[in-house]
């Protein structure tokens, strides 16, 4: 029965493309690979779009979400059953048996394919290409402007082709112009207006370049690099010149004192005392006088760094005060305005008091007239708004439900237009398909699988329902006979205990009726129990089976080298963080 279903499941993954070798003949012989494959080309077929890799991979936690995104989306599908990232990594055949099921259950009906039909790669790849060609034969002919998708839509480019004249050096000109383009020309990109022309600006300037210097523009890249750099330098380090300077002109000092000492050692050996000295001595001395002068060279240098920090300090301060003093000399220059104007006005202080009075009352008077008008005509326009308002209000609310109305319908009228377009094409293809088919297809061997497995089943079941009903009578006639038992004990519990009440030498019966009552309650109730612990031990060991079934020994070793690669990865990326933090 299991083998049947095997054979089922392996058949109908290999016909989806499922690479699986003709060795494999049942769910035992899956490994972790072939199961995450099958899966995934099962949810691309049901749930396209999906984006799922169909190969496994080597880093453990990725293969942890592997699996937990297939048992999500195992379970948004429907399946009812207790799935997991383990259902796929430490698999038994039950589970895969029951999640393969489920998946052929839902595959398409397009997705169906005869036994004579191909199902190796090559023949898979032929067929997908003889399909998309021929859907392609079937469109007609568009120009590439009316295409919304595909590659003829690239006919064309995107914006046109401008480009600008760009003022780059040569070689060839002057020093002038060529300082003059290191400091004060702008960028190429600066040049150019906008982002679009900037490539067909140096393809135009290239192509000019080339025509009339065929091999002078990686000299010119060269010399510009050059340029850069030396700008650069200059630009990072002004402050160093003095120093550089310095330096050099401390050199030159040396350099000119070397000679005199050589001059000096010459006529050494003119002198008596001067014999005695030995070549290392002479060396010593030099290379203590050369470090004095070394550390000369280094306080220089330091103060003269120490000069130059004061400098730009004192330059940044004097650069502040001259801002706060032009903002104080501006705020001066206003406030002078206004005395000026003032002490101006203040020469005829009581004229001009009163022509101020007489602008304040007539521009009062104009206001109050003013006020009065437009509450004359504010009353009625207010009245007219609201009125207006109120019809406006009551048009749109009707007008604002037809144009939902017409929106729901438009939503439809689009949904039913794609509905059949989509059944149109499946139509079409389903015609081509069967027009492709052979016409004598032999699909006696799955129908005689079919019906034997029909069968099987329906014998099965009537053999459950025998054993049910044996067990049905069984319990009933227990029950009976427990009834009878109880019955009969308490009549003759009843005609003893008369004649013990009458005659004492019916006592001792009536005892061993008693004891014997019990034994037989106790030897009851010991079959029940026998009974249950026959059933436990039953459903015990066809938990065994099933366990048995689910490979425990060889998924608990596939755990621990799991755990082992998780620690071992783990370890290198500790070893990783470590190493960037230091």
């Amino acid at each position: 029965m299991m083998e049947e279903v095997d054979n089922i499941i392996i058949h109908s993954l290999r016909q989806i493309g499922c690479d699986l070798e003709q060795s494999v003949t049942s769910l035992s012989g899956f490994n972790t690979e072939l199961v995450v494959e099958a899966t995934v080309r099962c949810l691309d077929i049901i749930r396209p779009g999906l984006g799922l890799s169909t190969i496994l991979p080597v880093n453990m936690a990725a293969r942890f979400r592997l699996g937990a995104t297939l048992a999500q989306a195992c379970a948004e599908l429907g399946y009812k059953g207790d799935i997991g990232y383990q259902t796929f990594l430490y698999s038994s055949e039950a589970d895969l048996r029951r999640v393969f099921m489920f998946f052929i259950e839902k595959l398409p009906k397009e997705c169906d394919k005869t036994l004579n039909e191909p199902i190796s790669n090559i023949a898979l790849l032929e067929k997908s290409i003889a399909s998309i060609i021929s859907q392609g034969l079937s469109v007609p002919w568009l120009p590439h402007y009316c295409h919304t998708k595909g590659f003829r839509n690239r006919g064309r480019t995107n914006g046109p082709y401008i480009s600008v004249n760009l003022e780059i050096p040569t070689i060839e000109d002057g020093e002038e112009y060529q300082d003059y383009c290191i400091h004060y020309l702008q960028s190429v990109p600066k040049q150019v207006q906008n982002q679009q022309s900037f490539l067909p600006s140096l393809i135009s300037y290239n192509a000019k370049a080339l025509h009339s210097h065929p091999m002078s523009i990686l000299d010119r890249i060269n010399w510009l690099n050059k340029e850069h750099c030396n700008k650069v330098t200059c630009v990072n380090a002004p402050d160093d010149i003095n120093i550089l300077n310095r330096v050099s002109i401390k050199d030159t000092m040396l350099t000119s004192k070397q000679p005199q000492v050589k001059d000096e050692n010459i006529k050494e050996p003119m002198l008596p005392k001067q014999e005695i000295l030995n070549k290392t001595e002479k060396q010593e001395l030099e290379v203590e006088k050369i470090k004095v002068e070394c550390e000369i060279l280094k306080t220089n240098i330091e103060e003269l760094q120490d000069e130059i920090k004061k400098l730009n300090n004192s330059v940044i301060q004097i650069t502040i005060n001259y801002q706060n003093e032009e903002k104080e000399l501006t705020i001066n220059e206003e406030q002078t305005k206004i005395k000026a104007r003032i002490y101006d006005l203040l020469q005829d202080s009581e004229e001009n008091i009163k022509k101020l009075g007489a602008t304040i009352e007539v521009t009062t008077n104009k206001l109050i007239n003013l006020g009065n008008q437009w509450e004359k005509h504010r009353v009625p326009l207010i009245q007219k708004y609201r009125q207006e308002r109120e019809k406006h209000s009551t048009k749109a609310s009707a007008s604002q439900k037809k144009l939902d109305e017409i929106k729901l319908l438009k939503e439809k009228e689009r949904e039913l237009q794609e509905e059949c377009h989509n059944k149109d094409q499946q139509y079409s293809q389903l015609v081509t398909e069967v027009q492709k088919l052979p016409k004598e297809v032999n699909r006696s061997a799955y129908t005689q699988r079919i019906l034997e497995i029909i069968n099987n089943v329906k014998k099965q079941r009537d053999e459950i329902n025998k054993v049910l009903a044996d067990t049905r009578e069984i319990q009933k006639e227990i029950n009976m006979l427990t009834g009878k038992v109880e019955r009969s004990f308490t009549v003759v519990d009843e005609l003893i205990y008369r004649d013990v009440i009458i005659n004492d030498a019916s006592r001792k019966p009536y005892i061993l009726l008693a004891t014997l009552h019990s034994d037989c309650s106790e030897l009851v109730s010991l079959v029940e129990e026998t009974g249950a612990t026959i059933r436990e031990i039953r459903d015990l060991e066809e938990q065994i089976d099933s366990e048995s079934t689910k490979n425990v020994g060889a998924n608990l070793e596939r755990i621990t080298a799991d755990l082992k690669q998780m620690k071992q990865e783990t370890a290198a990326l500790t070893a990783q963080l470590h190493s960037k933090s230091s």
